[in-house]
């Protein structure tokens, strides 16, 4: 609400209102109860932005923030983005532009420099496995055209009452650009970049677009103040009100709807996970020997269920997979190099690999062949 508050000062009566909507908004229910670091980065990128709002910036924190912002999700890093933008179109001198400068990229390495240490001591690179993988595995995504990959990133949070701020988003952007409100607009840019950065490199949605819910807090706030400050600024005709409370009402209505609607996704997204891994994984860890092999495209209820050692065919605990993560030829060599006993995966993932496999084992769930998928197998390896 203080970043709000901050963002639309005329608009003090919307404030309250922005933060429930935050508060409940369905995608940030969903991410809240799947226990992931999706609300933790949303956090850390709100306070930056917030930061970025303010008189006296401390820039050196600000690095600091930014810096840590990376030990949750590598693409924190991109929050330098609109620090530096705020900076260098700030006012003062250039040389006092460029301590400041120099303070926030001190304050970034000072914990981003351990954080790639740690990785390199950890994993043997850099950057952490899931960094390379998951580019890896959803590489052929990139065969379609740039403009759809952007499209299927911004939609993502237009589900939703989302699609209802577009033109708040849009207002707000514009009306800071007219009043050369640096700040406000590098948060609104910085948006725009991140969902870009995912369209070029890593253009998934799956699970309601996981991977951009911590950027769609800015989305939604910056939307909302463009919301408010239009509406602030309608002519006293009574057309005019009536045209404003439709649209305020038509958000709420949405929004709240979206919130039973996203209950009802996070049931069925629940009981995949339940009646797939988690009853593969207890059947794995009764009927197999500990000492056998298992490979496995999603290794998690394996792992936490398990007692087997495991061959993570995604690649973010068996990273020597990442090369050839895609090629079933190669990964069926590689397989039969390790000495694998079983495989586990979902058949359609892998056609080549179980062509020719006897299923030892089939999860009998019925969600997911309900919402158009498929139950996951247990193959015995050649």
């Amino acid at each position: 609400m203080l970043l709000f508050g901050k963002l639309c000062s005329v608009c003090p009566r919307y404030v309250f209102l922005a933060g429930v909507f935050l508060a409940l908004e369905w995608h940030f229910v969903w991410a809240a109860a799947s226990g992931m670091e999706t609300l933790l980065q949303a956090v850390l990128i709100l306070l930056v932005l917030l930061l970025l709002l303010g008189e006296n910036t401390n820039w050196l924190w600000m690095g600091l923030l930014v810096g840590l912002s990376t030990w949750v999700r590598p693409d924190g890093i991109t929050l330098l983005g609109p620090a530096l933008l705020v900076i260098l179109l700030g006012g003062g001198s250039w040389q006092g532009r460029l301590r400041s400068v120099i303070y926030l990229i001190l304050g970034f390495c000072l914990l981003f420099l351990p954080y790639l240490l740690f990785n390199q001591l950890l994993a043997g690179s850099w950057w952490p496995n899931t960094f390379f993988a998951k580019q890896a595995e959803y590489a052929a995504e990139l065969n379609s055209g740039i403009f759809y990959r952007l499209w299927e990133q911004a939609a993502l949070p237009l589900v939703g009452a989302g699609v209802l701020l577009l033109p708040g988003f849009i207002y707000y952007l514009a009306d800071s650009l007219r009043h050369k409100a640096w700040a406000r607009l590098a948060g609104g840019i910085w948006f725009a970049g991140y969902l870009t950065i995912y369209a070029l490199r890593l253009p998934v949605t799956y699970q309601h677009g996981r991977y951009l819910m911590p950027a769609m807090p800015v989305y939604f706030l910056w939307g909302l103040a463009g919301v408010a400050l239009a509406l602030s600024g309608l002519p006293e005709r009574p057309v005019w009100r009536v045209l404003g409370r439709t649209w305020l009402v038509s958000i709420v209505v949405v929004w709240a709807s979206f919130f039973l609607i996203g209950a009802n996704a996070y049931r069925k997204d629940v009981a995949v996970i339940q009646t797939e891994m988690v009853a593969t994984a207890n059947w794995v860890a009764e009927n197999i020997p500990p000492g056998d092999l298992i490979a496995a495209h999603d290794i998690g209820a394996l792992g936490y269920f398990g007692v087997n050692t495991l061959l993570d065919l995604a690649g973010l605990v068996s990273p020597e997979v990442i090369p050839f993560i895609r090629d079933q030829a190669l990964l069926a060599a590689y397989l039969d190099e390790m000495g694998v006993e079983y495989l586990v995966t979902f058949p359609s993932w892998y056609p080549i690999l179980v062509r020719d496999l006897q299923p030892v084992y089939s999860s009998r769930g019925t969600i997911a062949p309900e919402i158009g998928g498929e139950n996951l197998v247990v193959y015995r390896w050649r």
